[in-house]
């Protein structure tokens, strides 16, 4: 026998049932807390397709009645969502029975309660994340009755109808729902339109081309009308939802634009260039930065006898920034006491080996290269060597 689990601090702040200010301010919510609440239910077992029958039918009856306590309507739907995670989708009878529940999973949509409200649209988005596009003729159904809770005043139930939305969107690609969908663009309520063009936008960019090609003329209808939109935040929007638009049907974009009064169309190209530079500025980045290390990378010093000697970074004597473009004179590090006796082979007599040579060096200021003289003798003393 299953148990529930027991709410954490802030659901259970949701789940009183009220609407007022703090309550909703609480109870907001998406689409990765429906997630989670997928499997926060009781634990069933099904042998049969008629127990699955048996337990839907008891699940509708308790959903129809509105007379019924709100709690009862919260467990009903919970069972729900437990018979999903049991296998009733396997079952042969399900598809019908889940069409026979569709005018009570309605009903709930539109509960005075938002505890009622927020568990029916987890059980929807669940159905949705289980059947994919067979859950198509309920989405449909339900579709008009989530997008009225998007304009609520209360939090809980905004949330829950807008994360459901998006749920279905993401998981049953049923091209009836296009037009659905861009009828509510045209809501007179500002919210309503702001969000139902954020959702044409997740519809581009979730559904294959091939489930959109039978309501090109709509898409293009209603992307014309969001540009024109009265509200600023509606009118960008419906401005990205072109460009997305574009990806799938670049003719018809392409005929859209031109159709556009020339402000419109620098609205759009602006929209194009700032999103962009969101993404082109990193790699342009990168190719400066790559440019710059190339100007300031340590030149290979070629040695007198045409050997090339690279120098590490370790060994690199510390410097001050370079300027890009300036050429600079090379520094090999040379050892004095080495140059000197270099010098003094060319100079003196050859001696049986003693230090002497060494002391005229030892001499010299630390750093100094006056026993190196003249450059000509210089570059001799060092072939001679």
């Amino acid at each position: 026998m299953g148990s529930f689990r027991r709410p954490s601090s802030a659901s259970s702040t949701k789940s009183t049932g009220r609407d007022g200010p703090s309550a909703a301010a609480a109870g907001a919510v998406d689409e990765e807390d429906f997630i989670r609440a997928f499997e926060e239910v009781p634990t069933m077992q099904i042998f049969s397709n008629r127990e699955m029958e048996d337990a839907m039918t008891k699940i509708r009856e308790v959903l129809a009645d509105d007379k019924r306590d709100w709690e009862h309507r919260v467990t009903a739907l919970k069972k729900m969502r437990s018979l999903l995670l049991a296998g009733a989708v396997e079952f042969d009878g399900f598809s019908q029975q889940l069409r026979l529940t569709e005018a009570a999973f309605k009903m709930s949509s539109k509960d005075l309660r938002s505890q009622v409200v927020r568990e029916a649209c987890i059980t929807l988005g669940h159905l949705s994340y289980i059947l994919g596009n067979r859950f198509d003729h309920c989405a449909e159904s339900i579709m008009p009755t989530l997008l009225t809770l998007v304009s609520n005043s209360a939090k809980v139930m905004a949330t829950s109808g807008i994360a459901v939305i998006r749920l279905i969107i993401r998981h049953t690609h049923y091209p009836r729902l296009i037009p659905i969908v861009t009828g509510s663009c045209q809501s007179k309520s500002v919210a309503v339109r702001r969000r139902s063009f954020e959702f044409l936008d997740l519809l581009l960019q979730e559904w294959q081309t091939s489930s959109l090609e039978r309501n090109v003329a709509v898409l293009t209808e209603t992307i014309k009308k969001g540009v024109h939109d009265a509200d600023s935040e509606a009118r960008s929007v419906a401005r990205k939802c072109y460009w997305t638009f574009h990806g799938h049907f670049s003719r018809e974009a392409e005929q859209l634009f031109q159709a556009l009064e020339s402000s419109y169309q620098k609205a759009l190209q602006s929209h194009m260039k700032s999103s962009d530079s969101i993404l082109s500025l990193p790699a342009s980045d990168r190719s400066s930065s790559s440019s710059q290390e190339s100007l300031n990378r340590p030149q290979s010093a070629k040695s007198s006898m045409g050997n090339t000697v690279t120098r590490s970074k370790d060994s690199a004597p510390s410097r001050g920034p370079s300027t890009p473009g300036s050429l600079q004179r090379s520094r090999s590090d040379v050892d004095v006491n080495a140059a000197a006796t270099a010098c003094a082979k060319t100079r003196m007599t050859p001696v049986p080996s003693s230090p002497a040579p060494f002391s005229a060096a030892s001499a010299l200021p630390p750093g100094s290269y006056a026993s190196l003289g003249e450059p000509k003798t210089y570059v001799l003393s060092l072939c001679s060597y």
